[in-house]
C-alpha cells in the first residue's frame, strides 16, 4: 500500500472516531498566563537586581561596609626629642584607649555607672555617649590602673585599642622648649608645634570586620604607618635643669611675677638652656585659662623694655662711628638733663665721666649725650643691624618681633629714650644676640635650638645655619668687652662675679609704662643682667630677666646679676671650662671701695693689716687711746701703735700706681679691677703711656689715664717692661 494513502486514511479515522476536547483552549491560556507571570517575575527580579547591583551599588556597598567594617586610623610613632647628649626629653609610650559598641548593651544606665566609676568619669557624660549609638570612644590614653579596672568588668562589647601617649620624662624642666601635644598627638606649643610636620610621621589605617551582631571576627592592616623624625637639640639637659632650679629660687626670693634664663654659645648661637616662669607640667595638663597663659614662653613671646642693658648698643654705635673716645670726659651734669620738657635723672649724681665710666656707673645722662651724637637714621640702622625689631629665627613658635618704631614715628624725646633703653620692645633672645655679638668679636649669629634631625632609618641631617654677619669691628668689640668687664669688677654688676673667672656684662632696671596714661610708673620693674664669661675666651652668654619683682630689692644688679652668677658659675664647671683668672705677680689684693673705712686692728694685728695692702699705699693712720683720738699722720711705711692699749684706725688716701705699659686693654682693665682703680683708656693695642706714672700715688677719686697704640713703640715698651 502506498505510504501517503495510508497516512491519509489514519488521519481520516482519527477525525471520525476521537471526541473533540473543549477544555484544551482553556488549559492553553492558563499555561500562557503562568508563562507570562513567570517571565514577568524574572523580569522584575532582574530589574531589582539591576537596581541593587547597578543603580544602587555604591550606596548599598557603602552601607554594607558601615555595618560590617570599621576603619581605624593607625597613628604613626611620633618622633622623639633628645638633648645634645642623647638624653630623652620627649617620647611616645604605648597605652590603651577604651571604646564600646553601644548597640549591644542591654542596660545602658547600669553599665554607664560601672564604667564611670572605673574610669573616674562623670556618669551623665558616659551615658550620653552610650545613647549616641554605634561605636563610641569612652576614654583615650588611659592609665594602667584604669585599664585594669575596665578589663575586670569583662564585657564583650568593650574594645581596647593600643595608641601612643606623649611622655615628658623631666616634667616641667624643659616644658617651654618642648611644648605639648593634643589627645590626637598633634603638636600644640613649643617644638612639638613648630616641627609637627616632621615628627608626627605618616599615619596608616586598618579595617575591623564584624558579624551581624557586631561581634569582631577579624582585622586587617591596609596601610602601615611611618614613624616620624627625631629631633636632636642643642640643649644640655644638665644645664637646663640648672637654669630651671636657679630661676625658681630667684623668682621665689624676689617674689617676681615672671622671668627667664637663657644660656647661649656666642660663637655658634647654640642654645644650651632656656627656662621660663610661670611654669606648667606637660604630663598633667588641665588646660585651664591660667595654665594656658603659663604655657607662653617668656623668652620669645614677651616683649619688654631692656633698660640700661641696651646702653651697650648705644656705646657700640658711637665707638664704631668714631663719635666718642674712651678717654674723653663727658659732663653728666650731676645726674640730671632736660629732654623736651622731660627731666631725666641718674640714680646717683655724677660730674665728669669718661665713656667707660658712663657704662660702669650706668649714667643715663652720659649715655644720652653719647647717643645724641649719632644721627637718628644711623642709630636706627644699628638697632636693626643688631637684630631688634625682627624675629631671631630660633625655631620656637609665637616669637614676637619686638617693637622698633621707624624714625619718622619718633617723638622729640625718642632719641634720648632709645639711647638708655626706653621706647623699644625686645625679647630675651634678642638681648642674647646683642651680647653674643660683643663676646665673639662683632659678628651677629642667630640663636639655634635644634641641632639635627634623624629619620626612622637612623640617618642624621644637620639643620641648616645662616652665616654670621659682621655688625661692629673686632676693635670696637674688644673695647666693649674690656669696659663690660669693669662693670662686673667694680660697677653696678659686682654681684655677677664668678670666682676664678673674668666676667663681663651689664645690668638693667627698666620701668614699665602705664598702658592707660602712657607714662612710666614706679612699678612694676624689669630687672635684668646680660653678660658672658670667661672674657678672654667666651663660652657662655647668659641673659637673666625677672619681671615685676615685689620684694624689697628690684634692681637688676641686686637680683638678676646674682641669678646670672649662680647659673653661669655652675655651667662653666659643667662644661669643664678651667678657671683663667690670672694674678699679677708680686701684687696683693687691694681694697674694693676706697671710700669706706677699712679696718680696726688691735696692736698685734697691725703688721697683718699692712701686709694685706697693695704695695706702698699712701695711708692715714690714727691711734685710738682711752683718752681720745691722737693723730699719727700720713705715711707710706708700716705704722705700729705706741702702746698695748692703743688701736689703729687706718684709711687709704692714695694707691700706688702699677706699671700698665705693655699690657693689652683687657689686661689693663683686669689689673685695675684687682687694685680697685679706674682707667680712662685712649686708642687701641698695647699700653704705651700712663698718667700718673708707675709707682706714683693715685689719690682717691683720681683716674688713671692710659694711652694704647699698635705702633712699634708699644712693642718696645712691652719689651722694656718685661
Amino acid at each position: 500500500m502506498n505510504r501517503k494513502v495510508l497516512l491519509k486514511d489514519q488521519r481520516s479515522m482519527a477525525s471520525h472516531h476521537l471526541p473533540r476536547n473543549r477544555l484544551g483552549t482553556q488549559y492553553r491560556w492558563r499555561y500562557y498566563f503562568f508563562e507570562v507571570v513567570i517571565i514577568c517575575g524574572f523580569l522584575a527580579i532582574g530589574l531589582r537586581l539591576w537596581d541593587l547591583q547597578v543603580r544602587q551599588n555604591d550606596q548599598l556597598s557603602e552601607k554594607a561596609v558601615k555595618q560590617q567594617e570599621t576603619t581605624v586610623d593607625l597613628l604613626a610613632r611620633r618622633g622623639g626629642i633628645y638633648d645634645r647628649h642623647g638624653a630623652d626629653l620627649a617620647l611616645s609610650t604605648p597605652v590603651q584607649s577604651i571604646g564600646v559598641f553601644t548597640d549591644r548593651i542591654e542596660n545602658k544606665a547600669l553599665f554607664s555607672k560601672e564604667l564611670a566609676k572605673a574610669l573616674h568619669l562623670d556618669e551623665s557624660e558616659v551615658l550620653s555617649k552610650l545613647n549616641n549609638g554605634g561605636f563610641q570612644w569612652v576614654k583615650r590614653l588611659v592609665t594602667l590602673t584604669e585599664e585594669d579596672r575596665v578589663r575586670r568588668l569583662d564585657r564583650t562589647y568593650l574594645h581596647f585599642e593600643t595608641e601612643s601617649k606623649r611622655y615628658y620624662p623631666h616634667g616641667p624642666v624643659a616644658a617651654h622648649v618642648l611644648g605639648t601635644v593634643s589627645m590626637d598627638h598633634h603638636g600644640q606649643t613649643g617644638l612639638e608645634q613648630k616641627f609637627e610636620k616632621q615628627i608626627k610621621g605618616q599615619p596608616g589605617y586598618g579595617v575591623m570586620h564584624y558579624d551581624a551582631r557586631r561581634r569582631l571576627y577579624g582585622r586587617k592592616i591596609i596601610q602601615n604607618s611611618v614613624p616620624g623624625h627625631d629631633l636632636i637639640l642643642n640643649v644640655d639637659l644638665d644645664l637646663q635643669a640648672l637654669a630651671h632650679l636657679e630661676l625658681g629660687k630667684a623668682i621665689k626670693d624676689s617674689d617676681s611675677e615672671a622671668g627667664t634664663v637663657v644660656l647661649m654659645h656666642p660663637e655658634t648661637g647654640e642654645i644650651l638652656a632656656l627656662s621660663s616662669w610661670p611654669r606648667y607640667d606637660p604630663n598633667n595638663l588641665s588646660r585651664t585659662p591660667q595654665e594656658l597663659e603659663n604655657m607662653l614662653n617668656f623668652a620669645v613671646s614677651h616683649m619688654v623694655e631692656p633698660g640700661s642693658t641696651f646702653k651697650v648698643l648705644t656705646a657700640a654705635a658711637a665707638l664704631e662711628e668714631g663719635l666718642v673716645q674712651t678717654d674723653e670726659l663727658i659732663d653728666c651734669q650731676m645726674g640730671g638733663i632736660w629732654v623736651n620738657r622731660r627731666k631725666i635723672r641718674d640714680h646717683r649724681p655724677h660730674g665728669l665721666l669718661t665713656m667707660p665710666q658712663i657704662l660702669v656707673k650706668s649714667s643715663n645722662v652720659g649715655i644720652i649725650k653719647i647717643g645724641q651724637r649719632i644721627e637718628k637714621e644711623t642709630f636706627y640702622s644699628y638697632i636693626k643691624k643688631f637684630g631688634f625689631g625682627q624675629r631671631t629665627g630660633v625655631a620656637l613658635p609665637n616669637e614676637t618681633t619686638g617693637l622698633v618704631r621707624s624714625v619718622n614715628r619718633w617723638s622729640e624725646s625718642s632719641h634720648a629714650s632709645l639711647a638708655m633703653g626706653q621706647e623699644i620692645g625686645v625679647t630675651a633672645f634678642q638681648m642674647a644676640q646683642l651680647f653674643s655679638t660683643i663676646a665673639n668679636g662683632g659678628i651677629l649669629v642667630k640663636p639655634r635650638i635644634v641641632q639635627a634631625m634623624r629619620d626612622p632609618d637612623g640617618n642624621v641631617s644637620e639643620m641648616e645655619t645662616e652665616a654670621g654677619t659682621r655688625v661692629i669691628s673686632s676693635d670696637t668689640a674688644a673695647t666693649l668687652k674690656a669696659i663690660l668687664e669693669q662693670v662686673v669688677a667694680g660697677g653696678t654688676g659686682t654681684l655677677a662675679q664668678i670666682p676664678g673667672y673674668f666676667v663681663a656684662g651689664k645690668t638693667g632696671t627698666a620701668q614699665m609704662v602705664n598702658p592707660k596714661t602712657g607714662k612710666y610708673v614706679d612699678g612694676p620693674y624689669m630687672a635684668s643682667f646680660c653678660g658672658f664669661a670667661p672674657v678672654n675666651n667666651p663660652q657662655l652668654v647668659g641673659v637673666a630677666m625677672l619681671y615685676n619683682p615685689r620684694g624689697e630689692q628690684y634692681y637688676g644688679g641686686q637680683i638678676a646679676a646674682p641669678l646670672f652668677s649662680s647659673v653661669v658659675r655652675r655651667a662653666l664647671r659643667h662644661l669643664d671650662v678651667l678657671p683663667a683668672r690670672p694674678k699679677a705677680p708680686g701684687r696683693k689684693q687691694a681694697f674694693r671701695d676706697p671710700d669706706i673705712l677699712l679696718a680696726d686692728y688691735v696692736p698685734n694685728h697691725a703688721s697683718d693689716l699692712w701686709n694685706s695692702l697693695s704695695s706702698e699705699p699712701l695711708i692715714e693712720a690714727n691711734s685710738l687711746t682711752k683718752t681720745g683720738l691722737a693723730s699719727i699722720g700720713n705715711s707710706t711705711s708700716p705704722v705700729n701703735p705706741q702702746s698695748e692699749d692703743e688701736m689703729l684706725q687706718i684709711r687709704v688716701l692714695g694707691q700706688a700706681v702699677p706699671d700698665i705699659r705693655g699690657l693689652t686693654m683687657r689686661e689693663a682693665f683686669v689689673l685695675a679691677a684687682e687694685l680697685g682703680i679706674e682707667i680712662a683708656p685712649r686708642g687701641h693695642g698695647l699700653a704705651t703711656a700712663q698718667s700718673p706714672a708707675a709707682n706714683d700715688h693715685l689719690m682717691e677719686g683720681q683716674v688713671l689715664h692710659v694711652d694704647f697704640s699698635l705702633s712699634q713703640e708699644a712693642e718696645a715698651s712691652a719689651g722694656q717692661r718685661n
